[in-house]
C-alpha cells in the first residue's frame, strides 16, 4: 500500500508540472487496462464455459457425453500443467536439489506446490461438486490462486514456518512474530478460497458473480491483482533474485487465462475430433506406399508404417551426416579464403557467402534439382568411369563393399587412431622422426584397410535394357546407388550452410589477438603451420557453440528434402497423413524425433566443445 500511495503522489506531483505528459502517461495506462481487461474476459469466459462443458456427465444411451472429463482427471491434466510452471518460477529443480535432499527449505514451495495438487484432487475425487458451478471454480479458481500465491512469493516462507513450528513448538511464538505480516494475506486467500468453494450456493445470495458469472469475478480479480503488483513492483526495491523472480511470476500470472483455455480446448478436442487421437496404433499397419532412396528398400506389402518412419530417419541422418562433414570442410576452406591478401581468393570466398547465405534454401534445392537433373546424360547416354561408375540423370551407380568387410575395416581405423592417442599420451612429438613414424602407421592402416574391403571383390553396376523396344526400360543391377535426390538434398544443403560455416570461421579467425599470428611468423611457422598449431586450435573454442547451432539447423532444414523429392522424415509421414488423416499424433511423432536428433548432436558438440576449452598446465 505505501508503494501504491508513492505511485499516486508521484502522478499527482507531475501532473501540475507537466500536464500534457502526465495525460499521456494516464491515456496509456488506461488503454492498456482496457486491453489487459478484454484478453482475460475473452479467454476466461471461454475456459468457463469449456470447464463446464466437460463437467457435465450427461448419460446418453448408456453412455457419458463425449465431451465428459471426471473432475479428478481435470485437476491432475490442468493442475499438473499449472506445477509444472508454478515449479518453474520458483526456479528450485535442479541436479544440486536431488543431490541435497536433506536441505528441504531448498525445495519446500515446489514440494508444497504437490501437496496443493494432490489436495485438490482429493477434493475433486471424494466430495460430490457441482459441474456447473464448484467444478470451474475448483479448476480455474485453482489456477488464479496458484498464480496470486506465487507474485505474493510468500509460499516459501510460510511452508517453513509451518514445519519448524511443527519441529520447534517452543520457539514458534518468536519464529511467527516476525513473519505473520508477510504471510496473512496468503493464508487468508486460501482460506478465502475453499470458503467459497464449499458454500457457493449460500455466498451467491450476496455475490451473484460467484454463482453466476465466474468469467468476471476471476478477471476483475486478476486485473486487480496484476494492475496493484504492477505499480508495487515499479517502486519496489529488492534483491535482483527476488526481482526476477517477481517477473516471472507476473508472466505467470498474465499467462493463466491463455493456458487456461488451450488446456480446456485440448482435452476437448481430444474427445471430439478424431484427428486428435494422440495414439500411434495406426502406425502398426501396412504402410500400403513405396518409396526410393531406402537403402534395403522398404516392402510397401509388408512393412508397417514404423518401418517407413525408421526408414525415413535412417535417409535424413544419411543426408544430415555427409552434409555436415562437407558444409564443415568447404566453409573452413571459404572462411579462409575470405581472409586471404589475394584479393582473387578473398573475392571468391566474399561473392560465395553473399549469394548463397542471403538465398531461401527452398528455392536454391528447387534451383539445383533442376539443374543437376538436365545437366547430366539421360540414361541412354550414360557416362561411364572405367566402366565401373556409371553417371547419368536417374543417379550415380558405384560399385560396391560387403558391409561386413568395410565394418573390419572401420575397425583397423579406429586401432591405429587408438594406438597414435596412445603414443601421444606424454605430448605430440612433432620432430622428423616423429612425423615419419606417424606416417608409416596410417599408410600401413589405410593399406589393410582397403586390403580388407577389396577381400572379396566389389559388386559392379551393370546396364541393361528391359524392353529393347521401349526407351524408357534401363535397369541397372548391382552396385550402390546414390540417386539424384539425394545429390540434389545434399548439394543444397552443403553449399547453404558452407556459406554460414565460413563466416563462423572468419569471424572466430579474426577475434584472435594479432600477437599469436606474429608469434608464428616469429617462430618461422608456414601459412599452413600458423594456420593448423597457432590459429585453429584457438579460434575453435569460440567456433564450436556457433558450429552447434549449425548442425543442428542442417538437421532441422533437412525437412526441406520434399523440394526435390527425397524421402525423409517429413515427406514419408506426410504421406502418411495424407493416406489416413491422423496429423497431430503424426506431427507429435515428427517433433519428437526432430528433438531427439537435435539433443545427439548438441550432447556430441558440447562434449567437443568441453574439451577444446580445457585449460591444460
Amino acid at each position: 500500500m505505501q508503494a501504491l500511495r508513492m505511485n499516486v503522489q508521484s502522478y499527482l506531483s507531475s501532473a501540475t508540472k507537466n500536464p500534457l505528459r502526465a495525460s499521456g502517461k494516464a491515456l496509456l495506462t488506461i488503454t492498456a487496462i482496457l486491453v489487459l481487461w478484454k484478453y482475460l474476459i475473452l479467454f476466461m469466459g471461454m475456459s468457463v464455459d469449456m470447464s463446464k462443458q466437460i463437467s457435465l456427465n450427461i448419460v446418453i444411451a448408456g453412455n457419458p457425453s463425449a465431451t465428459y472429463y471426471p473432475l479428478g482427471d481435470q485437476v491432475l491434466i490442468v493442475g499438473g500443467l499449472f506445477l509444472f510452471f508454478f515449479a518453474m518460477v520458483q526456479n528450485e529443480i535442479s541436479l544440486r536439489t536431488l543431490r541435497n535432499l536433506g536441505d528441504y527449505k531448498s525445495y519446500i514451495a515446489t514440494l508444497t506446490g504437490v501437496a496443493g495438487l494432490v489436495l485438490f484432487w482429493a477434493i475433486a475425487e471424494n466430495i460430490e461438486l457441482s459441474s456447473r458451478t464448484q467444478a470451474p471454480f475448483l479448476v480455474i479458481g485453482g489456477a488464479f490462486l496458484t498464480g496470486f500465491l506465487l507474485i505474493q512469493d510468500e509460499m516459501r516462507e510460510l511452508s517453513v514456518l509451518i514445519i519448524e513450528s511443527i519441529l520447534k513448538p517452543r520457539g514458534a511464538v518468536e519464529m511467527w512474530k516476525g513473519s505473520w505480516r508477510n504471510v496473512i494475506i496468503s493464508i487468508s486467500a486460501i482460506s478465502l478460497f475453499f470458503i467459497c468453494l464449499f458454500n457457493l450456493s449460500m455466498l451467491s445470495v450476496y455475490v451473484p458473480a460467484l454463482y453466476y458469472d465466474q468469467d468476471k469475478l476471476f478477471s476483475i480479480l486478476m486485473l486487480l491483482t496484476i494492475t496493484v503488483w504492477l505499480v508495487v513492483m515499479s517502486k519496489e526495491s529488492a534483491k535482483p533474485a527476488v526481482v526476477n523472480k517477481r517477473h516471472s511470476s507476473m508472466a505467470f500470472l498474465i499467462s493463466i487465462p491463455l493456458l487456461l483455455y488451450a488446456s480446456f480446448r485440448i482435452l476437448l478436442l481430444l474427445r471430439t475430433d478424431p484427428t486428435w487421437d494422440v495414439s500411434w496404433d495406426f502406425m502398426d499397419s501396412i504402410a500400403g506406399f513405396s518409396i526410393t532412396n531406402w537403402p534395403d528398400q522398404v516392402n510397401p506389402f509388408t512393412g508397417t508404417r514404423w518401418d517407413f518412419h525408421w526408414a525415413g530417419v535412417i535417409n535424413a541422418v544419411r543426408v544430415v551426416l555427409v552434409s555436415i562433414f562437407l558444409c564443415t570442410v568447404i566453409g573452413i576452406i571459404v572462411g579462409v579464403m575470405r581472409l586471404s591478401n589475394h584479393k582473387l581468393s578473398s573475392g571468391f570466398g566474399t561473392v560465395y557467402v553473399e549469394i548463397f547465405r542471403n538465398m531461401p534454401l527452398a528455392l536454391l534445392l528447387f534451383t539445383i534439382s533442376i539443374t543437376v537433373g538436365n545437366t547430366l546424360p539421360n540414361m541412354v547416354d550414360e557416362f561411364d568411369i572405367a566402366g565401373t561408375i556409371l553417371i547419368s540423370n536417374q543417379g550415380i551407380f558405384t560399385p560396391a563393399i560387403e558391409p561386413g568387410l568395410l565394418l573390419i575395416a572401420a575397425l583397423v581405423l579406429l586401432l591405429a587412431k587408438a594406438y597414435t592417442t596412445y603414443a601421444d599420451r606424454d605430448g605430440f612429438d612433432d620432430s622428423d622422426e616423429g612425423l615419419r613414424s606417424r606416417f608409416r602407421i596410417w599408410v600401413g592402416a589405410f593399406v589393410v584397410a582397403t586390403a580388407i574391403s577389396l577381400s572379396n571383390g566389389w559388386d559392379v553396376p551393370t546396364i541393361w535394357k528391359r524392353i529393347p523396344a521401349s526407351p524408357g526400360s534401363w535397369v541397372v543391377e548391382g552396385g550402390f546407388e546414390i540417386t539424384l535426390p539425394f545429390i540434389c538434398i545434399i548439394a543444397g544443403l552443403t553449399i547453404y550452410t558452407s556459406a554460414i560455416v565460413a563466416e563462423i570461421v572468419r569471424g572466430s579467425i579474426q577475434s584472435l589477438p594479432r600477437g599469436q599470428i606474429e608469434a608464428g611468423i616469429s617462430l618461422g611457422l608456414t601459412p599452413f603451420q600458423r594456420l593448423r598449431l597457432v590459429i585453429m586450435p584457438q579460434a575453435l573454442r569460440s567456433m564450436v557453440p556457433a558450429l552447434n547451432n549449425q548442425y543442428m539447423n542442417v538437421w532441422k532444414n533437412s525437412s526441406l528434402a520434399m523440394v526435390v523429392a527425397y524421402n525423409d522424415i517429413f515427406y514419408i509421414n506426410l504421406v502418411i497423413v495424407n493416406k489416413i488423416g491422423k496429423a497431430v499424433p503424426t506431427f507429435i511423432l515428427i517433433l519428437i524425433t526432430y528433438q531427439v536428433g537435435s539433443l545427439v548432436i548438441s550432447a556430441i558438440m558440447n562434449f567437443y566443445n568441453r574439451r577444446v576449452t580445457r585449460v591444460q598446465i
